[in-house]
């Protein structure tokens, strides 16, 4: 969340139509709102990571749905072994979750018939190339769990 409120911050909602900052501003801002208007459709965990170290954020995940795996849906995060790892939990406790990288969230909306491919392919590229997710592994696991062909719409840098 903290991401979007600074993409509506440092963005104007005034850009040029069709443009990368109108895109940020808009579609940040349109992520945000079912939390503030307290909705029930999302619900956050604070959770400080620990112990300290480069794994910390995964192993907060993983320690927060060991104590209660069946208030989750999806952990979302990139790190394809935190996703494994989670899973395994998941799986453990014979629950319905599912560990999943963010191009995941933008599926679902594709699954609902909200967007079309196309603009379900370009999305996921501008996630993956927005957040410097470009490696190899990175874009393999961006990948995993999404039954789309997008090779029609994108260029080989961003495909599996």
């Amino acid at each position: 969340m903290q991401e979007l409120e600074r993409h509506v911050r440092e963005t104007s909602e005034y850009a040029p139509d069709g443009s990368r900052e109108q895109w940020l501003h808009h579609g940040s801002s349109a992520a945000l709102e079912p939390f503030a208007a307290d909705s029930e459709a999302f619900s956050t965990v604070t959770c400080v990571p620990r112990p300290h170290g480069p794994d910390a954020g995964e192993t907060s995940i993983e320690t927060e749905i060991a104590q209660h795996p069946d208030q989750y849906r999806f952990a979302i995060l990139m790190d394809a072994h935190g996703r494994r790892s989670i899973n395994r939990l998941f799986d453990a406790t014979e629950t319905t979750g599912q560990a999943v990288a963010p191009t995941f969230l933008l599926y679902l909306v594709l699954d609902e018939g909200a967007c079309s491919d196309e603009a379900f392919c370009q999305a996921c590229a501008e996630m993956l190339r927005g957040e410097g997710w470009t490696g190899y592994q990175a874009i393999q696991a961006a990948w995993d769990a999404i039954p789309i062909d997008c090779s029609n719409y994108l260029d080989d840098d961003v495909l599996p």
